[in-house]
């Protein structure tokens, strides 16, 4: 944004490590010459800690790309959360060698072997171990067990143990001995001190043509030591919003007021306070803790006085276009994100800070949820990812809009009711038409895409927002993992089959929730590794809600409804319109509902409807109909609430996917009003029955249900309860090989 204003030839402070920045403080020049001693050795262990920021992962790349591949193979692991079995395991895959199935004196053989065939081609293995802290001492012991092999006289592995100081402390205990033996060189990365700050600011804006503009005072600099601690990431973070402000103020100067003024409104976005309140807060004492942070400075320079209302760098009175606001409730709301503005929102929150972009380096998983139906799955999903150590943290995403999430409060509400955890943006739309909306999210969503740098795009459903998300990450790079691929009636003039379609073939990872449609996905020609049967999701929400389903006379009193709708001799039978509007929507709604006016003199109809539908409903019917109508109508429910209502049902009558899997898990029979569906399993299984608008076929297939009871039914195949673990099981899996062959690629290209 402010390169070409200031003539740089690139960003002169991002946040992701990149070895052509490499600056060699006091420090990192002690440390990189320990690293290349270490290299030159060939053996033993190397240690190197810092804190978070302090530069570790800039000074791996940079003594990766002095490396000569011809002589040293090098893997990484940054999965460190393991058990010993699996560093092992891990160890290997890093290395290229497959391992599935090996007992653990196997894959210690298989590994002696291709480091000894290294070692005959005279070519070293080095291994290196990031964010080794997170390593219990059994897997260290592993590690100093592979130091052992050896090949004559020659040891085949060096290992590289990289970590934060907790590291430290792991090897003092009385069991490291033999490892401490085995260290031949150990240093520990500090922040720099305010000379190195000011050269380290200089070097990186030399780097991309930086010509004096903007003109930095000498003040500044001391400033902006004395705010970042000399820590080069806070550094990298309050420089980047330095030259934003300049711009954005088309300023050509950077003084010290300017700083403290930045710095302060920076803490106050990620902390979640009043900036305002902020400016005199001269005496607060820095907070210990793991995360970097900016504190209020030990010596403050001149702070500019300024007014409560003055705008923050990202204030909406600032920008426009659709608004996209930060969940977290420390957080401040903000619009139309910016990639500058907002990048480094993250690192003062109580969870893990977005992970240093690379080869090897997993950035989160971005998990888009752009319906009521995806905020269930969602919850399902992120309960699975939470329960395994080796997956990336997850990035939560709402879409809301009248044809995306309409309902903000009963997104929220289902969220809460499901444990989801708290949404890190919401993006309200703001477009009247479709094609507004659909600009906007791609506008927005491939932004997003470019300041989280996430691992995988995780989506579900069949939105057009969906496939918009899809397109814009598939265009940046970014791969897409698919819940719920593979669902197909056939008929693409469907606009929802088309969408399903353009997912499901711009995703690289297809995890499908029934057999049909994992031979429909291998018959449209997508690779048979890149799909698999996992089962379906919505049953493991089903199986977290039901325990805490809302009894339906509590519901029916909650809206309003007459309780007498619940003691009908038949019972009730539910009603759920999901797509009515869509398509030629107003004349199947005036079909059905006539349909539904005439089986509710048979049995008690509940019918929960958005305001739109209920508002198309009314407008279709006349004065009479209205008057005569014994259907009991309320808006919309919660997940909750409609689960309750489902389980006590009698059968159930939709157009909805969701509602017709769930229905046939709980054995409730159903009805789905609509001529084709692409839940075929349901179906199959007996207790789903589609009858299209046919107000005959509806009757008999009611008569049915009324007078045999249950319809006969068959549990899908690994409709269990589980799917979401094995989604998050195979995401692991498939991560940890993208991880590998990235780094391999970047040793090649090195």
């Amino acid at each position: 944004m402010y390169e070409q204003f200031f003539g740089l030839t690139a960003p002169p402070f991002q946040i992701n490590p990149d070895p052509s920045f490499y600056f060699e403080s006091k420090g990192h020049g002690s440390a990189h010459q320990y690293l290349r001693f270490g290299a030159f050795q060939g053996e033993g262990f190397i240690v190197v800690t810092g804190d978070i920021g302090a530069g570790k992962t800039t000074l791996l790349r940079a003594l990766l790309a002095e490396l000569d591949p011809a002589k040293v193979v090098a893997a990484q692991i940054v999965s460190t959360q393991l058990e010993a079995g699996e560093l092992l395991s891990a160890v290997a895959l890093a290395f290229g060698i497959p391992c599935d199935g090996m007992s653990k004196a196997k894959l210690l053989v298989t590994l002696e072997a291709y480091l000894a065939s290294l070692a005959t081609t005279n070519r070293s293995a080095l291994l290196i171990i990031d964010e080794a802290q997170n390593l219990g001492p059994a897997a260290i012991e592993e590690l100093r067990m592979l130091s052992n092999f050896q090949f004559g006289n020659r040891a085949l592995l060096q290992s590289f143990l990289v970590g934060q100081p907790e590291l430290r402390d792991i090897l003092r205990l009385p069991q490291m001995e033999q490892l401490r033996q085995r260290v031949i060189a150990s240093c520990h990365l500090g922040p720099m001190d305010e000379a190195e700050t000011r050269a380290y600011i200089e070097h990186r804006l030399r780097h991309v043509g930086w010509d004096n503009r903007p003109a930095f005072a000498d003040n500044a600099f001391v400033a902006i030591y004395h705010w970042s601690g000399g820590v080069p990431r806070r550094i990298n973070m309050l420089c980047s919003r330095l030259l934003l402000s300049s711009f954005l103020d088309n300023q050509e100067t950077i003084d010290a007021a300017r700083v403290d003024r930045v710095a302060t409104e920076l803490r106050a976005e990620l902390s979640g306070t009043d900036p305002a309140a902020q400016s005199g807060a001269t005496s607060d004492k820095p907070t210990p803790g793991a995360h970097a942070t900016f504190t209020e400075p030990a010596q403050v320079t001149a702070v500019a006085a300024r007014g409560k209302n003055q705008p923050s760098v990202a204030s909406p009175a600032q920008q426009q276009g659709p608004a996209l606001s930060q969940g977290r409730p420390t957080s401040n709301a903000l619009s139309g994100i910016s990639g500058a503005s907002t990048a480094d929102l993250d690192l003062n929150l109580p969870y893990s800070p977005p992970p240093e972009a690379g080869p090897g380096m997993p950035g989160p998983l971005l998990c888009v949820a752009a319906s009521q139906a995806g905020v269930v799955v969602m919850s399902a999903l992120l309960r699975a990812f939470a329960q395994r150590e080796d997956l990336p943290r997850t990035v939560l995403v709402q879409i809301v809009a009248h044809d995306a999430i309409e309902d903000a409060e009963l997104a929220a509400r289902n969220a809460a009711d499901l444990d989801l955890p708290p949404t890190d943006f919401i993006l309200e739309l703001q477009a009247q038409s479709v094609a507004g909306r659909l600009a906007e999210v791609m506008a927005t969503i491939a932004s997003l895409l470019h300041q989280q740098r996430p691992s995988a795009l995780i989506l579900s459903g069949d939105e057009a927002a969906t496939v918009v998300c899809a397109v814009a990450a598939s265009q940046i790079g970014v791969p897409v993992v698919r819940v719920d691929a593979g669902l197909r009636h056939g008929d693409r003039a469907a606009l929802r089959e088309t969408n399903r379609v353009l997912i499901d073939h711009a995703s690289s990872l297809l995890c499908a929730g029934e057999r049909t449609a994992l031979v429909r996905l291998q018959a449209e020609g997508i690779p048979a590794n890149r799909v698999h049967m996992t089962g379906n999701p919505w049953i493991d929400a089903m199986h977290h809600g039901l325990p805490r389903s809302v009894p339906p006379d509590l519901t029916v009193k909650s809206h309003g409804v007459p309780s007498d709708v619940l003691t009908h001799p038949r019972g009730y039978a539910l009603v759920w319109l999901e797509h009515a509007l869509e398509g030629n929507g107003a004349k199947v709604l005036t079909e059905l509902d006539s349909a539904l006016r005439r089986i509710s003199k048979s049995i008690a109809l509940i019918w929960p409807m958005p305001a739109a539908l209920q508002t198309a409903l009314y407008a279709n019917r006349t004065s009479a109909e209205v008057q005569s109508s014994t259907i009991a109508t309320m808006s919309s429910l919660s997940y909750l609430e409609m689960l309750g209502l489902m389980r006590e049902a009698t059968c159930v009558l939709t157009d909805s996917g969701w509602l017709q899997d769930q229905s046939a898990a709980l054995g409730i029979p159903c009805l789905t009003l609509a001529t084709q569906s692409e839940r075929l399993a349901s179906i199959q299984g007996g207790t789903n029955v589609l009858v299209g608008g046919s107000i005959r076929r509806i009757f008999r297939e009611m008569s049915e249900i009324l007078d045999s009871g249950d319809k006969p039914a068959r549990l899908p195949e690994l409709w269990d309860g589980h799917a979401c673990e094995r989604i998050a099981w195979h995401l692991s899996n498939w991560l940890l090989a993208r991880q590998d062959h990235a780094f391999r690629a970047y040793l090649e290209s090195a």
